[in-house]
């Protein structure tokens, strides 16, 4: 391999048949007598193309099957092969190496003449990556089929995206990043849209996975119910804005109805139902109130039984070395789905402005669902002063507002082919949009392209691994359904 030319921040290296590559590759460019070498990237691959190239091509066609054509009295068959097939890659760069440490791109050029072209290896690639820790969570293997690891300290303080078409594996991808971080003892908390996260307790031969006892699934309005006096004032007043969208007359009216229920000491359901069909104010405010609070009432998020509530600094305490709380919202409408994550997260960040709640890992699956400039906006602009650091799973990245992404510090980049999810994506890591283009475009299932800090802004392509619990989320299908059926028709049968 050798170096043929350079324009702007690429290099394009003359590469003969025979010679292997995949996309999103790393080779490293050595110049001896510098001490100094080049790392590229290659993200795309071409024919090496001349006018003789093609003048040979189109003489190779005109006497194909000709006598003429078979005459190589000095055996140079072979060589005009090789030159016809030869190729360029096209490579990006990504840094420059000197005495063993990573600086920034200061113009230098390895010799053209005197430089070697080699593949890098994984090892070679942590080394300019850098870190700072050393809980690995295994994500799977490169191309060469190294394997590959993040540190989960990379994601701790950060705001993730994993997105990419559907059926493409990002939830797989999510679910290795929740189980590393169990590994390592994290808390997260997840809103689970349908009722996969649970199978991280179960291995795949149906016993109890090593994780059994770190996750436990909180069904609102069966094992996850709140007191209106934990909630409080401010949360509730949040939910009728954001969510039930309660005008502001009938707001004062409310916070009033409620000042005057904690000067009596009677912060229960049953009081301020009570006290809404009886408070005298304007009818239709009244009656806006009511069927708000039966909104609320139908969430079954809130309870005055005090066997059935519990506190998330409850949930969160049980679990002394670290675990998951999967809040499954499968079965649930679009308007108690908002409420029940609305009031959670509300609450969640309640508890971390107190003090009475460690930093906590959100993984937020669907994110396009409930994703909203509410209390959303306001934690990712100040996560890393509440300590509750996010994870959104989606398929439409549109559905994620700029100011997200442009916060965003690591991106688990799945297969798309729309050409503007991929510029929206793009603009928001630190690579260019060439190499996300060429490269997502072409990536099969399972396999991703890591954008960010987990990788020291060096883009990698991963083919995640596979899970020792249960992953759930496939699709499910009719016809394989109605298989499954018959043969079990057929084995009754033959009985």
């Amino acid at each position: 391999m050798r170096i043929l030319s350079k324009r702007g921040d690429e290099i394009i290296i003359l590469a003969l048949p025979g010679e292997e590559f995949a996309k999103g590759e790393y080779l490293k460019i050595v110049d001896e007598k510098a001490d100094t070498h080049m790392v590229v990237q290659l993200y795309d691959s071409a024919y090496l193309d001349s006018p003789g190239i093609q003048e040979d091509l189109l003489r190779d066609e005109l006497f194909s099957g000709s006598e003429l054509n078979r005459l190589d009295p000095l055996q140079m068959e072979s060589l005009g092969i090789m030159i016809k097939d030869a190729r360029v890659l096209l490579c990006k760069i990504r840094c420059i190496v000197k005495g063993g440490r990573r600086v920034p791109d200061s113009g230098w050029l390895p010799s053209r003449s005197s430089s070697t072209v080699k593949k890098m290896s994984v090892r070679e690639l942590y080394d300019i990556i850098g870190s700072r820790g050393s809980r690995r969570i295994l994500l799977g293997e490169c191309a060469n089929g190294e394997g590959f690891h993040i540190n989960a300290e990379d994601l701790d303080g950060r705001l993730n995206i994993v997105t990419g078409r559907k059926e493409a594996g990002k939830s797989h991808m999510a679910k290795l990043l929740v189980s590393g971080l169990l590994d390592h003892g994290a808390r997260v908390l997840i809103f689970d849209l349908n009722g996969e996260y649970g199978g991280l307790a179960l291995g795949r031969d149906g016993r109890a996975s090593r994780y059994a006892g770190k996750v436990k699934v909180l069904q609102p309005g069966y094992n996850l119910k709140f007191s209106m006096r934990y909630l409080g004032k401010r949360i509730l007043v949040d939910i009728l804005q954001n969510v039930l969208e309660v005008p502001g007359a009938s707001m004062r009216e409310f916070m009033r109805i409620w000042d005057y229920l904690e000067q009596c000491g009677r912060i229960t359901l049953k009081d301020l139902e009570e006290t809404l069909s009886h408070w005298r104010c304007n009818e239709f405010v009244r009656d806006a109130l009511l069927s708000r609070f039966y909104s609320l009432l139908s969430s079954d998020l809130i309870s005055d039984n005090v066997r059935y509530v519990s506190t998330l600094e409850e949930e969160f305490a049980a679990m002394k070395e670290g675990g998951a709380l999967v809040v499954t919202l499968s079965g649930v409408g679009p308007l108690a789905r908002r409420m029940i994550v609305e009031c959670i997260l509300a609450k969640l960040i309640d508890c971390l402005e107190q003090r009475t709640l460690e930093p906590v890992f959100l993984l937020a699956e669907e994110a396009h669902l409930y994703l909203r400039h509410t209390y959303w906006e306001d934690l990712i602009t100040r996560m890393r002063h509440f300590g509750v650091f996010s994870t959104f799973v989606t398929n439409q990245p549109d559905a994620i507002g700029a100011d997200i992404y442009r916060q965003a510090d690591n991106i688990f980049l799945y297969n798309f082919t729309n050409e503007k999810d991929i510029e929206q994506v793009a603009q928001a890591s630190m690579t260019d949009f060439e190499t996300v283009r060429s490269i997502v475009r072409t990536l099969e299932p399972r396999h991703c392209l890591v954008l960010g800090k987990v990788v020291g802004d060096l883009p990698v392509v991963v083919r995640s691994m596979d899970t020792e619990f249960q992953s759930l989320g496939s699709t499910r299908l009719f016809f394989s359904s109605q298989l499954e059926k018959t043969a079990a028709v057929e084995a009754r049968i033959e009985k």
